[in-house]
């Protein structure tokens, strides 16, 4: 089961409706910073607990204006997962899809909505998970309990400003501790731990810390029967749970054989550990899922490059890779070596932006306008993050001028291949400077993709120069040529 599709309305820095689509592999956002990439995390957070329509709702919303997310989970194993717990109240809920899957589309809203269920009037805000009912073709609450929503699926987030102590914290409901639980279901029945409770009775009990504590506890049974009437008091040490006794764990780390609590090890270790901890995670999950009953885990990773070197970089996305095959992932990402293997049947990339009022997102599914030789740095820099440069207008010049030579081979000559872009409706209006063998110059009349590509090739030349809004025009010229080529042979 993953996450097919999510509707937001006037959340956060989205005013209006705004629908996106995933793959169930893992998906890229990228944008500037304060374009909404990571909203799309806070509104799965939104989803699973409730919270006050002031924090989310876009700040040029009015009070009459709700909040809204939806979220479409899709799966052919939904009906397995809805047949245990609470969930079974989903089973009626189940959405079956023309290609053979199923989908539960989960709503929360500040919307207030009066609606009749079971024959009972019930009234639904911001504090009701919502689930829809195609029978009734309505947004229900089956269970009426807000938490049943987290036995469907477990999202684990990480953000770029975490306070990575949550990574080293023990607790049950931690990561670390979630890690500990799983494997540690049976100890309470070694011999080990039948060996602790002995002790603990002999330590605190009758014959330990009770015995010492007999005394006051006689003098306050006195003072209490003198009082109230009669009442004992008795002291009582049982042992504590064994959760108890894990939240009190550490993480050490050893360096050159000498050992450090995580905690004061750098930034950049705490957290290549809590990005260790997250695929340990998912693989004892999975493990321990013989009859693939287990809910699915759903990764949000904020920036996973940060602290990291770029050949860790690149280990850390073959590590994902694999780790996709299992588990959804949610990527934000500044980094161009986190998508040199981006895989347009696995992945996706949406590109956040920003205008005056609201955050908008734009769909890429692929990295492969050169083929087989891409996706190249220059490429994943222009269009994954708008970045200009002069080795993508070089990657796209040669490409499209191979393009012409296929057509004829007379194409391969500069003059040839300029006329086959004022064919294709770029205009001759640059004047280049040639230089010739005896250091004159003489002018020709060239298109401004040929002119910037004989100045990047001809840096012995100095007679010539490009600004950067020449570069762009001149690739986004282009990239035009590029899309109508495509679309002819497609």
């Amino acid at each position: 089961m993953h996450i097919h599709k999510a509707s937001l309305e006037n959340f956060k820095g989205f005013l209006g409706k705004h629908e996106i689509t995933f793959n169930k592999g893992i998906n890229f956002f990228v944008g500037n910073n304060n374009c909404g990439k990571t909203t799309i995390f806070k509104a799965v957070e939104f989803i699973l607990s409730k919270g006050e329509k002031a924090s989310f709702i876009h700040k040029n919303c009015d009070n009459n204006q709700d909040v809204s997310v939806e979220i479409e989970f899709r799966g052919d194993d939904i009906k397995r997962l809805c047949e245990h717990g609470n969930l079974k109240k989903y089973m009626s809920y189940i959405i079956d899809n023309d290609d053979g899957s199923t989908s539960l589309r989960i709503l929360r809203s500040s919307k207030s909505d009066n609606i009749t269920q079971d024959k009972k009037n019930k009234i639904l805000d911001i504090k009701n998970v919502r689930i829809f009912n195609p029978n009734t073709n309505q947004f229900e609450n089956p269970t009426g309990i807000d938490t049943t929503i987290s036995e469907l699926f477990d999202a684990q987030f990480v953000y770029s400003d975490s306070k990575n102590e949550d990574y080293q914290d023990f607790g049950k409901t931690k990561l670390v501790g979630k890690i500990i639980n799983s494997i540690t279901r049976n100890f309470q029945e070694t011999e080990v731990f039948r060996e602790l409770q002995e002790a603990h009775n002999r330590a605190f009990g009758d014959e330990g810390l009770i015995q010492i504590l007999k005394d006051i506890q006689n003098k306050i049974q006195s003072v209490l029967v003198g009082q109230y009437g009669d009442a004992e008091v008795e002291f009582n040490f049982g042992l504590p749970e064994i959760d108890n006794f894990l939240k009190n764990g550490n993480i050490m780390l050893s360096d050159n054989g000498i050992k450090t609590n995580v905690s004061e090890k750098g930034t950049g270790m705490q957290r290549a550990l809590a990005l260790s901890l997250i695929q340990v995670y998912a693989e004892i999950n999975r493990e321990s899922s013989d009859d693939n009953t287990e809910k699915p885990i759903l990764f949000f990773i904020d920036e996973p490059e940060t602290f990291l070197h770029p050949g860790a970089q690149n280990k850390l996305l073959n590590a994902l890779e694999r780790l996709s095959n299992s588990s959804q992932i949610f990527i934000t990402t500044h980094s161009p070596y986190l998508l040199k293997n981006f895989d347009k049947n696995k992945h996706q990339i949406h590109i956040f932006s920003k205008n005056e009022s609201t955050n908008k997102i734009d769909r890429k599914e692929m990295l492969k306008l050169f083929g087989n030789s891409s996706p190249t740095w220059g490429e994943i820099n222009y269009c994954a993050f708008g970045v200009t440069s002069a080795e993508f207008h070089n990657e796209l010049y040669g490409f499209l001028q191979s393009i012409a030579t296929s057509d004829d081979r007379e194409n391969y000559r500069e003059e040839n291949f300029d006329n086959w872009l004022v064919n294709k409706g770029i205009p001759q209006t640059k004047r280049y400077n040639r230089l010739n063998k005896d250091g004159t110059t003489r002018q020709e009349e060239k298109t401004l993709p040929t002119f910037i590509r004989n100045i990047i090739h001809h840096p012995e030349n100095t007679h010539n120069q490009f600004s950067p809004e020449e570069l762009t025009e001149s690739i986004k010229g282009l990239m035009r040529i590029l899309d109508q080529t495509n679309s002819r042979n497609n």
